[in-house]
């Protein structure tokens, strides 16, 4: 297996500003082409059965460039290689394929960071959609599972402000964890409210980027570091079909892109997604 040496990163500072590094300073936004060389890779069969896609990748790094405290490079990794234990990692054919995949990540978090911290509101989360009845539905539980992922990471920290501002984080535990899940499961399908929810997204992780960007000037103000989160256990909840994994259904297709997508009237996409 071939391995690339350890990462360095760059963080909003407390000003909101990206803090310069000379080793890693490109985060310019990534071309569709680029993103499907990540998809692909990401997708492959070779590729732990658990990696994220370039949708909840997306959501995942916009949590961890907002959270309250600095998840270190190879920490974060992990988890895109693995999101149910952050133990596996994928075996590249040479260093030219790990350095072009992890390189594209990580731009893509640059990016991502960037955006956050000097133009917020120019945000957009990499949403794929379907059609439904004629109508282009948003496919957000990807990205929101991503998001809760990255907060998952550091969830202790995350607490006080998920308990004081549990609307502010309704749609991402709606979608994006198991328990909401299921309780989508159980309810019809509502496109005005799924679109309602989807549109949500961006106002919402601007307001938690705030937010923990003025807990950090306010730590920075009083002389002290932020943070940082060296390792982390997410939850995982047994006897769940992992996202990646094929659909118990026995259609061939990953759980996440057949049963494990958002049912409409009990019944399952049949439209591949495309990207929003």
């Amino acid at each position: 297996m071939v391995r690339c040496e350890p990462l360095v990163v760059v963080w909003a500072s407390a000003t909101g500003g990206a803090c310069k590094n000379t080793r890693m300073n490109a985060d310019a936004p990534l071309s569709e082409g680029e993103f499907a060389t990540l998809d692909a890779f990401l997708s492959d069969e070779e590729a732990p059965s658990d990696c994220m896609d370039t949708s909840m990748l997306d959501g995942y790094l916009a949590a961890v460039v907002s959270g309250p405290n600095l998840i270190m490079p190879n920490e974060m990794l992990r988890w895109i290689w693995d999101t149910e234990g952050g133990q596996e990692s994928p075996e590249f054919k040479s260093n030219k394929e790990a350095q072009t995949i992890i390189g594209l990540i990580m731009r893509h978090y640059q990016h991502v960071n960037a955006t956050f911290s000097n133009a917020p509101h120019d945000y957009r989360p990499r949403i794929l959609q379907r059609e439904h009845e004629g109508r282009l539905i948003p496919i957000i539980d990807e990205w929101c599972s991503g998001y809760y992922l990255g907060m998952a990471l550091d969830l202790q920290a995350w607490t006080p402000l998920m308990l004081s501002q549990p609307k502010l984080f309704a749609p991402i535990l709606t979608y994006g964890t198991d328990d909401g899940f299921q309780t989508l499961a159980n309810k019809p399908f509502d496109a005005d409210l799924h679109q309602a929810n989807a549109d949500s997204l961006v106002d919402t992780a601007c307001q938690i980027h705030a937010f923990w960007l003025a807990q950090r000037r306010q730590q920075m103000a009083r002389g002290e570091t932020p943070g940082i989160k060296r390792q982390s256990e997410p939850f995982r909840n047994a006897g769940k079909v992992g996202r990646n994994e094929p659909c118990p259904c026995g259609s061939g297709k990953k759980f996440k892109h057949c049963h494990g997508g958002i049912q409409e009237g009990g019944q399952s996409a049949a439209n591949d997604p495309t990207l929003h």
